[in-house]
């Protein structure tokens, strides 16, 4: 995750699940108390099965899903031809830039967004929803592996407790990516109809620019969104399952 320069470690102590916080804190008190009861082995909270299982599992979800996007890509390049949505646009344009009423310019503006890009954001929403929820069920298997490879001991507890921890706050974290982008297309229509799509409108003659300038927006922030995730996921289950060193500051496995 690249922090802003906004970014608060108190912010992000706050987002961290209370009662987990807890936990923590007994095994890192009972650290501090136990200074000399230092695990034999190497290295502390390592799993080399689940850091193989993140490296290689989430590299093939991204390439999957990437797929998919071009797949879904193509679906609606073949709908819009289909079902003449191209000419549907043109009419509808034509009709908006010959009002002259500005209410009416942008009832119709909204009628064509919710005809035409609306259907098309909703079912790229459906994309992601489906990646998180692949990830989700990924992440959960590394998890069980994880914390089936660690011991027992406060020692070895220290990584998986700040993992537990962070769970709420990785989900509030990537449901705001989600909402930033689906939110304002979906959900704001009367407002999108207002600036971004009536003006789109306004300033193209040419139908096909206007559907390119949408297919290209919504493939971009679509395809950023799951690099982002997938990325993400694999970078943090790298750093969690190669532990840490108990006489070294080095860590494992690259």
């Amino acid at each position: 995750m690249n922090l802003s320069k906004n970014f608060s470690y108190a912010e992000l102590a706050r987002g961290m699940d209370a009662a987990l916080v807890t936990v923590l804190s007994e095994h890192l008190g009972w650290v501090a108390e136990h200074p000399d009861e230092f695990p034999h082995s190497r290295y502390i909270s390592q799993s080399r099965t689940a850091w193989l299982m993140a490296h290689e599992e989430f590299s093939e979800l991204g390439q999957k899903f990437t797929e998919r996007l071009y797949e879904w890509h193509f679906k609606w390049q073949q709908r819009f031809e289909a079902e003449s949505t191209a000419q549907a646009v043109a009419k509808g344009s034509e009709d908006i830039r010959k009002n002259k009423n500005s209410k009416d310019r942008e009832k119709l503006a909204k009628d064509l967004y919710l005809n035409t890009v609306h259907l098309m954001v909703g079912d790229a929403q459906k994309h992601i929803v489906t990646l998180s929820g692949r990830a989700d069920f990924l992440q959960e298997s590394i998890r069980k592996i994880w914390h089936k490879n660690c011991p027992n001991d406060s020692y070895s507890k220290i990584l998986p407790s700040i993992e537990n921890s962070l769970q709420n706050y990785e989900e509030i974290y990537f449901g705001d990516i989600r909402k930033l982008f689906f939110e304002d297309q979906k959900n704001s229509i009367p407002s999108i109809a207002r600036r971004e799509f009536l003006e789109t409108i306004m300033a193209n003659d040419n139908c096909n620019l206007i559907l390119s300038f949408y297919f290209s927006k919504v493939f971009r922030h679509i395809s950023k969104i799951s690099s982002c995730l997938c990325e993400f996921y694999s970078k943090k289950w790298a750093l969690y399952a190669r532990g840490f060193s108990s006489r070294q500051n080095l860590l494992p496995l690259g």
